[in-house]
Protein backbone atom coordinates (compact mmCIF):
# COMPACT_ATOMS: atom_id res chain seq x y z
CA UNK A 1 0.00 0.00 0.00
CA UNK A 2 1.11 3.54 -1.04
CA UNK A 3 -0.08 7.05 -0.25
CA UNK A 4 0.12 10.19 -2.30
CA UNK A 5 -0.92 13.83 -1.61
CA UNK A 6 -3.42 12.05 0.95
CA UNK A 7 -4.47 9.66 -1.38
CA UNK A 8 -3.90 5.67 -0.52
CA UNK A 9 -3.65 3.06 -2.76
CA UNK A 10 -3.76 -0.25 -2.29
CA UNK A 11 -2.49 -2.79 -4.50
CA UNK A 12 -2.89 -6.75 -5.32
CA UNK A 13 -1.21 -9.42 -7.34
CA UNK A 14 -3.05 -11.23 -10.22
CA UNK A 15 -2.16 -14.99 -11.27
CA UNK A 16 0.56 -14.24 -13.53
CA UNK A 17 2.36 -12.33 -10.67
CA UNK A 18 2.03 -9.16 -11.72
CA UNK A 19 0.95 -6.60 -9.40
CA UNK A 20 -1.50 -3.77 -9.47
CA UNK A 21 -4.10 -0.94 -7.79
CA UNK A 22 -7.02 -2.43 -6.49
CA UNK A 23 -8.26 0.07 -4.83
CA UNK A 24 -7.95 3.98 -3.89
CA UNK A 25 -8.87 5.73 -0.34
CA UNK A 26 -8.47 8.53 1.54
CA UNK A 27 -9.51 11.63 -0.38
CA UNK A 28 -12.99 12.08 -2.63
CA UNK A 29 -11.32 14.63 -4.33
CA UNK A 30 -8.78 14.51 -7.16
CA UNK A 31 -7.19 17.05 -8.84
CA UNK A 32 -4.96 17.09 -12.10
CA UNK A 33 -1.85 16.51 -9.82
CA UNK A 34 -3.34 13.15 -8.51
CA UNK A 35 -4.56 12.35 -11.81
CA UNK A 36 -0.68 12.64 -13.30
CA UNK A 37 0.51 10.34 -10.42
CA UNK A 38 -2.10 7.58 -11.06
CA UNK A 39 -1.24 7.69 -14.51
CA UNK A 40 2.26 7.28 -14.17
CA UNK A 41 1.92 4.68 -11.50
CA UNK A 42 -0.64 2.35 -13.59
CA UNK A 43 1.75 3.00 -16.31
CA UNK A 44 4.72 1.66 -14.15
CA UNK A 45 3.02 -1.31 -13.27
CA UNK A 46 0.74 -1.87 -16.54
CA UNK A 47 1.04 -5.40 -17.97
CA UNK A 48 3.38 -5.31 -20.54
CA UNK A 49 0.93 -7.51 -23.01
CA UNK A 50 -1.70 -5.26 -22.41
CA UNK A 51 -0.89 -1.47 -21.97
CA UNK A 52 -2.76 0.88 -21.37
CA UNK A 53 -4.16 3.74 -24.09
CA UNK A 54 -1.84 6.49 -23.44
CA UNK A 55 -4.34 8.96 -25.33
CA UNK A 56 -7.38 7.72 -23.90
CA UNK A 57 -6.26 8.66 -20.39
CA UNK A 58 -4.65 11.95 -21.41
CA UNK A 59 -8.29 12.81 -22.68
CA UNK A 60 -9.06 11.63 -19.22
CA UNK A 61 -6.91 14.62 -17.67
CA UNK A 62 -8.27 17.19 -20.22
CA UNK A 63 -11.84 16.38 -18.85
CA UNK A 64 -10.38 16.94 -15.50
CA UNK A 65 -8.98 20.20 -16.34
CA UNK A 66 -11.85 21.53 -17.66
CA UNK A 67 -14.00 20.25 -15.21
CA UNK A 68 -11.68 22.09 -12.69
CA UNK A 69 -11.90 25.78 -14.77
CA UNK A 70 -15.28 25.06 -14.11
CA UNK A 71 -15.72 24.54 -10.97
CA UNK A 72 -13.49 27.71 -10.40
CA UNK A 73 -14.79 30.00 -12.75
CA UNK A 74 -18.80 28.99 -11.19
CA UNK A 75 -17.20 30.28 -7.84
CA UNK A 76 -15.96 33.20 -8.90
CA UNK A 77 -19.36 33.72 -10.38
CA UNK A 78 -20.76 33.31 -7.07
CA UNK A 79 -18.44 35.38 -5.13
CA UNK A 80 -19.09 38.51 -7.78
CA UNK A 81 -23.06 38.01 -7.97
CA UNK A 82 -22.64 38.39 -4.14
CA UNK A 83 -20.59 41.43 -3.98
CA UNK A 84 -23.29 42.57 -6.10
CA UNK A 85 -26.17 41.98 -4.51
CA UNK A 86 -24.17 43.35 -0.86
CA UNK A 87 -23.58 46.64 -3.16
CA UNK A 88 -27.15 46.61 -4.73
CA UNK A 89 -28.39 46.35 -1.25
CA UNK A 90 -26.07 48.97 0.32
CA UNK A 91 -27.24 51.89 -2.21
CA UNK A 92 -30.54 50.96 -1.55
CA UNK A 93 -30.69 51.49 1.96
CA UNK A 94 -29.78 55.35 1.45
CA UNK A 95 -33.22 55.52 -0.32
CA UNK A 96 -34.92 55.17 2.90
CA UNK A 97 -37.00 58.33 3.55
CA UNK A 98 -36.95 59.43 -0.13
CA UNK A 99 -39.45 59.56 -2.71
CA UNK A 100 -39.32 57.63 -5.54
CA UNK A 101 -41.02 56.71 -9.05
CA UNK A 102 -41.43 53.62 -11.02
CA UNK A 103 -42.73 54.56 -14.41
CA UNK A 104 -46.22 53.87 -13.67
CA UNK A 105 -49.34 56.08 -13.90
CA UNK A 106 -52.05 56.14 -11.41
CA UNK A 107 -56.46 56.53 -12.53
CA UNK A 108 -55.76 60.01 -12.98
CA UNK A 109 -52.75 59.99 -15.71
CA UNK A 110 -50.45 61.19 -12.92
CA UNK A 111 -47.05 59.79 -12.28
CA UNK A 112 -46.99 57.04 -9.09
CA UNK A 113 -44.73 58.14 -6.36
CA UNK A 114 -43.89 56.24 -3.12
CA UNK A 115 -41.93 57.12 0.25
CA UNK A 116 -39.57 54.25 0.98
CA UNK A 117 -39.29 52.79 4.86
CA UNK A 118 -37.46 49.74 4.42
CA UNK A 119 -35.25 47.86 2.02
CA UNK A 120 -34.78 43.48 2.27
CA UNK A 121 -31.69 41.69 0.00
CA UNK A 122 -33.01 37.93 -0.79
CA UNK A 123 -32.19 35.55 -3.34
CA UNK A 124 -30.46 37.96 -5.25
CA UNK A 125 -33.23 40.52 -5.48
CA UNK A 126 -33.60 43.76 -3.53
CA UNK A 127 -37.25 45.12 -2.73
CA UNK A 128 -38.57 47.99 -1.16
CA UNK A 129 -41.13 48.82 0.89
CA UNK A 130 -43.21 52.21 0.21
CA UNK A 131 -45.95 53.37 0.75
CA UNK A 132 -47.70 55.36 -2.32
CA UNK A 133 -48.46 59.03 -1.96
CA UNK A 134 -51.96 60.11 -1.81
CA UNK A 135 -52.22 63.73 -1.84
CA UNK A 136 -50.46 67.18 -1.68
CA UNK A 137 -51.07 70.15 0.74
CA UNK A 138 -50.42 73.23 1.79
CA UNK A 139 -51.47 74.24 4.99
CA UNK A 140 -52.01 78.14 6.83
CA UNK A 141 -52.08 78.23 10.24
CA UNK A 142 -53.52 81.66 11.69
CA UNK A 143 -53.14 83.63 14.80
CA UNK A 144 -53.93 82.05 17.92
CA UNK A 145 -57.35 83.31 19.52
CA UNK A 146 -58.83 83.07 22.90
CA UNK A 147 -62.28 81.27 21.97
CA UNK A 148 -63.81 80.01 18.81
CA UNK A 149 -66.38 82.26 18.98
CA UNK A 150 -64.10 84.95 18.94
CA UNK A 151 -65.81 87.39 16.05
CA UNK A 152 -63.27 87.91 13.01
CA UNK A 153 -62.08 91.55 12.47
CA UNK A 154 -64.15 92.51 9.67
CA UNK A 155 -65.80 95.82 9.75
CA UNK A 156 -67.56 95.58 6.14
CA UNK A 157 -69.55 93.64 4.15
CA UNK A 158 -67.00 93.43 1.33
CA UNK A 159 -64.63 92.29 3.09
CA UNK A 160 -63.58 88.63 2.64
CA UNK A 161 -60.82 85.85 2.45
CA UNK A 162 -60.08 84.56 -0.65
CA UNK A 163 -58.46 80.50 -1.25
CA UNK A 164 -57.31 80.10 -4.74
CA UNK A 165 -56.85 75.78 -5.33
CA UNK A 166 -53.82 74.29 -7.87
CA UNK A 167 -56.63 74.24 -10.48
CA UNK A 168 -57.41 78.05 -10.36
CA UNK A 169 -60.20 78.22 -8.90
CA UNK A 170 -61.07 81.00 -6.53
CA UNK A 171 -63.13 80.57 -3.33
CA UNK A 172 -63.99 84.01 -1.56
CA UNK A 173 -65.77 83.93 1.70
CA UNK A 174 -67.27 86.55 3.25
CA UNK A 175 -65.91 87.35 6.66
CA UNK A 176 -68.41 90.12 7.68
CA UNK A 177 -69.82 89.24 10.87
CA UNK A 178 -68.72 85.93 11.50
CA UNK A 179 -66.94 84.03 13.79
CA UNK A 180 -63.63 81.74 13.52
CA UNK A 181 -65.78 78.80 14.37
CA UNK A 182 -68.55 80.07 11.65
CA UNK A 183 -65.77 80.93 8.77
CA UNK A 184 -64.05 77.56 9.66
CA UNK A 185 -67.52 75.70 9.02
CA UNK A 186 -67.88 77.74 5.19
CA UNK A 187 -64.39 77.26 4.39
CA UNK A 188 -64.49 73.36 4.97
CA UNK A 189 -67.50 72.86 2.93
CA UNK A 190 -65.33 73.80 0.03
CA UNK A 191 -64.23 71.09 -2.27
CA UNK A 192 -60.52 70.19 -2.02
CA UNK A 193 -60.24 72.26 1.19
CA UNK A 194 -60.71 71.78 4.83
CA UNK A 195 -60.77 74.07 7.47
CA UNK A 196 -60.43 73.40 11.66
CA UNK A 197 -60.01 74.95 14.60
CA UNK A 198 -57.44 73.67 17.10
CA UNK A 199 -57.23 73.79 20.32
CA UNK A 200 -53.24 74.63 21.89
CA UNK A 201 -51.12 73.81 24.58
CA UNK A 202 -51.92 77.10 26.54
CA UNK A 203 -55.36 76.95 25.90
CA UNK A 204 -56.09 79.26 23.01
CA UNK A 205 -57.87 77.93 19.17
CA UNK A 206 -55.32 78.00 16.20
CA UNK A 207 -57.66 78.21 12.82
CA UNK A 208 -56.02 76.09 10.07
CA UNK A 209 -56.66 75.72 6.32
CA UNK A 210 -55.61 73.01 4.10
CA UNK A 211 -55.48 72.78 0.49
CA UNK A 212 -55.26 69.69 -1.49
CA UNK A 213 -52.72 69.05 -4.25
CA UNK A 214 -50.63 72.27 -2.93
CA UNK A 215 -49.59 75.37 -5.06
CA UNK A 216 -52.35 77.15 -3.57
CA UNK A 217 -52.57 81.09 -2.59
CA UNK A 218 -54.40 82.71 0.04
CA UNK A 219 -55.46 86.61 0.14
CA UNK A 220 -57.60 88.60 1.60
CA UNK A 221 -59.83 92.18 1.31
CA UNK A 222 -60.47 94.11 4.14
CA UNK A 223 -59.27 91.93 6.97
CA UNK A 224 -55.44 91.53 8.11
CA UNK A 225 -54.94 87.89 8.93
CA UNK A 226 -51.48 87.01 10.00
CA UNK A 227 -50.56 83.52 9.02
CA UNK A 228 -47.69 80.31 7.62
CA UNK A 229 -48.13 78.11 5.22
CA UNK A 230 -46.08 75.07 4.61
CA UNK A 231 -46.34 72.56 2.79
CA UNK A 232 -47.45 68.44 3.92
CA UNK A 233 -47.72 65.24 2.44
CA UNK A 234 -50.50 62.45 2.86
CA UNK A 235 -49.61 58.40 2.01
CA UNK A 236 -51.81 55.29 1.67
CA UNK A 237 -51.68 53.07 4.88
CA UNK A 238 -51.11 50.24 3.35
CA UNK A 239 -47.66 49.27 2.33
CA UNK A 240 -46.39 48.16 -1.20
CA UNK A 241 -43.52 46.06 -2.10
CA UNK A 242 -41.16 47.74 -5.42
CA UNK A 243 -38.16 46.22 -7.12
CA UNK A 244 -35.15 48.08 -6.46
CA UNK A 245 -34.87 47.63 -10.70
CA UNK A 246 -37.52 49.68 -10.87
CA UNK A 247 -37.56 52.55 -9.86
CA UNK A 248 -37.20 55.33 -12.38
CA UNK A 249 -36.36 58.37 -10.33
CA UNK A 250 -35.62 59.59 -6.91
CA UNK A 251 -36.52 62.78 -4.84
Amino acid sequence: MSTTSDIVTSSSVDAYGNSYTSAISGNDKLYSEDFITLMLTELSMQDPTEPADASTMLDNQLQIQTLETNISLSESMETLTSSYEQSALADSVSLIGNIVETGEYDDSGNLKQYKVSAVEGQDGTVSLTAYQLADYYDIYSFEEIEDTSTLVDSSSEDDFLSITDNEGNVNEISTYGKTYEELSSEINALSGISSSLVATTNGAYQLTISVSGGGSSLSSNGVDFAYNKENATAYNSEAETLQFSSITKIY
